[in-house]
């Protein structure tokens, strides 16, 4: 490998099924604007979608948020997500084209295909990271948590290339739009087949939440526990969290119970949140829901044990019934129309 023939930067920007980007694509972007600014390389955003997908929106706001080009990978079997497809479309155009370094937002889909494009590339992976930056001899150093976010590992590359590392929501602000930036696209059709897909995807099932806040975006996360005692009495959640615009998150105990759906789980097992204000009611605060959320900006937990885990990482602590404390806040804040700013 000739590592010299490796340049630039990518960042591969995911859309949800109306074609918008989500927010932790631009917060890639962004991280990759941040590396070497005195020696800027190109960044380069990469899009897939389906051959009827109007992504002009998409690539625009990339251009305008930092991209110099855009490469739009369209075919018709990449409008619905399928690893494998993803997989060879991503791994061959970094074979045809060699960029040193490939970012993209840490979401479930980059958790599953990201690691099969690295393995595809022979290239080294550093996932859900909180900092970026170019070291002294020249190499991507990342920088991760890991052991429950007990440590800090820096993580680099130096005998492969590409780079890669996903970018965990929030570690970056959203990039600023300048729409004075030209937008610089090209569309790309990938080698696909049906053929090489190992899976057939029989249905979608969109998930509605009360507040419509994606967990992963939200600024204000309410999660609830075992404490809640049913779930029948997770109303009192989501009235929080709806009187606030905050998303509803779950611990694992409350999802393998069957009270919430697993794409609210919060923890090792499930989504990393990283919002400026988490509520965790009722949440004891093991140490796998920690690693989820406890980089929050600001944690209010309210639990009646004062002796558990959460109090220990909390910045502000209630201990005291939450049948009697949640349904006071949710009221105060509707009645005198208070409204949380972050």
């Amino acid at each position: 490998m000739n590592m010299n023939d490796y340049k630039g930067i990518w960042v591969i920007a995911e859309l949800n099924r109306n074609g918008e980007l989500y927010d932790v694509s631009l917060e890639a972007l962004e991280a990759a604007k941040t590396l070497n600014p005195s020696a800027p390389a190109e960044i380069t955003a990469v899009l897939l979608s389906g051959t009827g997908m109007d992504t002009t929106n998409a690539e625009a706001m990339l251009s305008h948020a930092g991209a110099d080009q855009v490469l739009s990978l369209k075919h018709d079997l990449l409008g619905q997500y399928q690893v494998e497809l993803f997989t060879k479309a991503v791994a061959d155009l970094i074979e045809e084209r060699k960029p040193s370094i490939v970012l993209m937002g840490a979401t479930s889909t980059s958790r599953d295909f990201m690691p099969r494009v690295a393995a595809r590339t022979r290239a080294g992976i550093a996932p859900d990271c909180t900092h970026l930056e170019i070291n002294a001899d020249g190499h991507l150093e990342a920088t991760r948590p890991m052991f429950g976010e007990n440590m800090l590992a820096s993580v680099i590359s130096p005998n492969h290339r590409p780079q890669m590392a996903t970018i965990r929501g929030k570690a970056y602000a959203k990039t600023a739009l300048d729409t004075s930036r030209a937008v610089n696209s090209q569309t790309l059709t990938p080698a696909l087949s049906p053929e090489m897909a190992r899976t057939k995807l029989l249905e979608t099932m969109k998930s509605e939440t009360k507040t419509g806040k994606k967990l992963e975006e939200a600024e204000i996360v309410v999660s609830g526990g075992r404490g809640l005692k049913g779930p029948e009495n997770f109303g009192m959640v989501e009235s929080l969290a709806e009187a606030m615009g905050a998303a509803v998150g779950a611990s694992r105990a409350v999802v393998d119970a069957g009270w919430r759906p697993h794409a609210e789980q919060v923890g090792q097992t499930g989504k990393t949140v990283s919002p400026q204000i988490y509520f965790a009611i009722g949440i004891s605060g093991a140490i796998q829901h920690q690693v989820g959320m406890s980089s929050s900006k600001m944690i209010i937990a309210i639990n009646k044990d004062g002796d558990a885990p959460i109090f220990e990482i909390a910045d502000f602590g209630i201990v005291g019934d939450v049948f009697q404390i949640v349904p006071l806040l949710t009221k105060t804040l509707k009645e005198q129309n208070l409204v949380v700013t972050v």
